[in-house]
């Protein structure tokens, strides 16, 4: 595997702890759909002066009609449906429970690799199917931690099926334009272009949901924080923006879920800066888990 397909992930996972740190605080005073749109629409400016910057076309016509329907629905599911639902779990749930089901990636994309990408781009062997099986079973030692007294039970039932669906709904999202991104991986101008693609259809799809389910007085209330404001400028220019091109570009030059998994060290880290940055509450079943499902994640590479 060459570097890019191993740096590239792991800064991509770093900066994006960074980012759900910052998501965490916002998604207490604003909504998870407000969070979504204004995350993605930032990041998509940042791109346009990226673009001008680098002289990137608007108009990318190496991409064909039937690739860039899927880079659209691949972007609708994981940038806007899947982040909404994210951003859901993690303001009910907190970000080191979200970290540790954040282990369930690996294994939801190995899962659906094995389905959905041809066999010569990916086999399932047995080292594969027992990391997967721990990873659920470390799933299920935080879910079923007796910790009535720091949420209630339906809370934390909701956020944590919330927190799969948007990881499943990502996993389909990456996995439908892993093609084309094997297509263009040593081409970095394409992999921005298309990563703008997914974000831009991302952000419609948020904002349109956003329009139907928030009081628009609420919405200018929100925007009116400087604080506010300020966070979702720093979170989205080091997650959405940074992270998510980095993370592409790693992507596109390493295996599925060899990708996956250094993406995955975003784990460590969030659940580091949960403990000393949110002060959220840590427990030995806790660490455990997370251990547990690390481990397993692990697996899902040899």
């Amino acid at each position: 595997m060459n570097e890019p397909g191993i740096i590239f992930p792991l800064c991509a996972a770093f900066f994006w702890s960074i980012a759900v740190i910052i998501f965490r605080t916002l998604s207490i005073k604003i909504s998870p759909l407000l969070i979504t749109g204004l995350k993605n629409i930032i990041a998509l400016i940042f791109f346009i002066i990226l673009f001008f910057i680098i002289d990137i076309s608007f108009i990318n016509s190496n991409i064909s009609q039937e690739d860039f329907i899927k880079i659209c629905l691949s972007g609708i599911l994981g940038m806007g449906i899947g982040d909404i639902l994210f951003i859901y779990a993690l303001s009910k749930i907190g970000a080191n429970r979200v970290a540790i089901l954040n282990c369930f990636e690996p294994s939801i994309i190995l899962l659906f690799s094995f389905i959905l990408l041809p066999v010569s781009m990916y086999q399932l062997n047995q080292t594969q199917i027992a990391g997967f099986i721990i990873v659920i079973i470390g799933v299920l030692i935080m879910t079923y931690e007796k910790d009535k007294n720091d949420i209630d039970p339906k809370i934390k039932q909701h956020g944590i099926i919330f927190q799969v669906c948007a990881i499943i709904l990502s996993s389909i999202g990456i996995i439908m334009i892993k093609p084309i991104l094997e297509l263009y991986k040593n081409d970095i101008s394409n992999l921005l272009w298309i990563t703008s693609l997914r974000l831009f259809s991302g952000t419609i799809i948020a904002w349109i949901f956003i329009f139907i389910f928030n009081r628009k007085s609420r919405i200018l209330y929100d925007l009116s924080n400087k604080e506010v404001i300020t966070k979702i400028i720093i979170s989205s220019f080091l997650g959405t923006f940074i992270a998510l091109s980095l993370w592409i570009i790693g992507y596109g030059n390493a295996k599925t879920t060899v990708a996956s998994i250094l993406g995955q060290m975003s784990t460590i880290f969030i659940f580091i800066f949960s403990v000393f940055i949110l002060n959220e509450k840590v427990t030995y079943r806790r660490l455990f888990s997370i251990l547990f499902t690390i481990f397993g994640a692990c697996l899902t590479i040899l």
